[in-house]
This record gives C-alpha cells, structure tokens and sequence, in this order.
C-alpha cells in the first residue's frame, strides 16, 4: 500500500479550478462554495484586493466594480464554450504573478490595474464558467460567484483601504508572498502532475 496517496496533496490545495462541488444548498450556494473552497479563484480576489490597496483610493473605488463584472464576463463566456477548458496551470500562474506584484509592492496606476485586474479576471473565470456548463444550474451557480466575489471585495477592502499604517503596508506585502508562494507549490505540483 502507498504510504503516500495521489489524492493527499491535490486535496489539501483544493484541485485548482475543479467541477462544481454539490453542497446541498442549491446551484447558488454551490457557486459560493466552488469559489470559497478552490483557492485559485479565492487567492486572486484576495491579492487583488491587496494589489488595488497597496495602489491607492482610485483601485479601490474600482475595484468592487470591476471583480464581479469582469467575472460574469469571463463566467458567461465560458458557459457558452460548452467544452471545459483546462488551464489550471495558466490560471494558477496568473494568480502567483499578482501575488508577486503584491509582494514587491507595485503601485499601478488606475489604468493599468484596470488591465492588468480585468486580464487576470477573464481567464480564471472562463476556465470556471466551462467547468460549470455542464452542470443543470450553471447560471445560478455562476452568480452565486459573481454575488460572493463583490461582498468578498467589499469586505475586503474596508479596513485595507487608503491611508494604511506602515504595519499594514507590510502585512498585505507579507500576504502577497504568501499568495505567491501557494501559487509556486501548486504550479510545481501541476508541473509533476499535469492533467
């Protein structure tokens, strides 16, 4: 008997942009849960609410805005597709590019955060959208996501928005690394495991 199982590792790192997970609470709680309980899209919300933090008021004011609408674009584009996409590797290496952002303390411009957050945003929602299309309550299940994405942000963002103490400024640099460093050990594990 393998004193190690296969399903050990991908199961702690909650398997990157998996089917949806069947909570009991419906399609709209089970979108909630995919997102809550899968970290790539969880980890690129959070780090780029650090990101839009660490950029100043204009990205945060953007930012509830821009997450859920990008996300319903990119969620609905990948419902239409009717095949699942399987990026894992792309999306996972998106989210640990902002977390390295995040870490170095990159201020971006309105504008650029507004390119770089909607290019990040798409993808991983695409790649979600697919894997929901097959599923009977898809479209609920899609904005259940969107809902939860836009309170995420919100909350989020309240205590880390613009002034910020200098502990602050370091703790959201320090959860960028974090954030980037998840991304780099669920990349090697894809890298040895691809689909």
């Amino acid at each position: 008997m393998n004193p190690h199982p296969s399903w050990i590792v991908p199961a702690l790192l909650g398997w990157p942009l998996a089917h949806l997970m069947l909570t009991g609470l419906g399609p709209w709680g089970d979108g909630i849960a995919q997102l809550v309980l899968q970290p790539t899209p969880l980890l690129l919300v959070v780090g780029l609410v650090l990101l839009a933090a660490q950029g100043g008021v204009t990205c945060c004011d953007r930012l509830p805005l821009l997450l859920p609408g990008a996300w319903l674009l990119g969620g609905l584009v990948g419902l239409g597709l009717g095949a699942e996409l399987l990026q894992a590797l792309a999306c996972t290496a998106l989210v640990t590019a902002i977390g390295l952002l995040t870490a170095l303390g990159v201020r971006l411009g309105p504008r650029a955060f507004l390119v770089l957050g909607a290019g990040t945003v798409i993808p991983v929602a695409m790649v979600t959208g697919s894997a929901l299309a097959g599923h009977p309550g898809a479209l609920p299940a899609l904005l259940g996501q969107v809902v939860a994405i836009a309170v995420l942000c919100t909350v989020l963002l309240l205590p880390l928005a613009p002034p910020q103490p200098r502990w602050l400024a370091i703790g959201m640099r320090v959860g960028g690394s974090w954030i980037s460093a998840a991304g780099l050990l669920m990349l090697a594990w894809l890298a040895r495991h691809p689909q």
